[in-house]
């Protein structure tokens, strides 16, 4: 349940280009979808700090068009603004996995 809820809060937060990632579940489901879009050193097992580092110093380059890409474009302005919590589990691994759509 916990793993649906972010998965629906992050696809909602993207449509409506008007929100900030809550949590840890949110921001590995959202680094899951980058790493759809393209190669980062990151998996599911990345700690959420790392993850933070790695994920932003890819997204320094990142430039999606923000008129032709509006969903990959609000994609990194959330994961540029949010600051995860040290704290990871089980549920954020699925979650990157479900993301990335492995």
């Amino acid at each position: 349940m916990v793993e649906e809820l972010a998965v629906n809060a992050v696809e909602k937060k993207l449509d409506m280009q008007a929100s900030i990632l809550v949590g840890n579940y949110e921001y590995y489901y959202a680094c899951g979808k980058l790493k759809g879009l393209m190669d980062l050193a990151v998996d599911e097992k990345t700690a959420p700090l790392v993850m933070k580092e790695i994920v932003d110093e890819a997204l320094a380059s990142y430039t999606p068009d923000e008129e032709t890409e509006p969903v990959k474009a609000y994609l990194k302005t959330l994961l540029l603004r949010y600051r995860p919590a040290d704290e990871y589990d089980a549920q954020m691994a699925d979650l990157f996995r479900q993301g990335s759509g492995r």
